[in-house]
């Protein structure tokens, strides 16, 4: 039997060296309040860490968010006729400079 896993094709010293840049890293909360361009943040609302994604719109001034009942972390991306409506809403309101 093949498996065709993503990542079983990937190095592993590379995605372990990965992972530890990742929590040796200072979080995206220290520099939220610095990000001031426009912001339209998603997620699904049975995302595992639909909370701390909902959480962030807080500290970021211009961000809007939406979120999508009844969908998980990858399901959100796959569902373009719930996330379009919402992205081209938020492209519209952007100031065009």
């Amino acid at each position: 039997m093949l498996i065709h896993d993503p990542l079983v094709k990937n190095d592993v010293e590379a995605l372990i060296a990965d992972r530890t840049n990742r929590l040796q890293s200072p979080g995206l909360a220290e520099i939220l309040a610095m990000m001031t361009m426009p912001w339209s943040l998603f997620v699904g609302e049975d995302d595992p860490i639909y909370a701390e994604n909902k959480e962030c719109i807080r500290s970021m001034p211009n961000a809007t968010f939406f979120s999508l009942r009844g969908l998980g972390h990858a399901d959100a991306f796959f569902h373009i006729d719930l996330v379009l409506p919402h992205v081209t809403q938020f492209l519209a309101t952007v100031n065009r400079h």
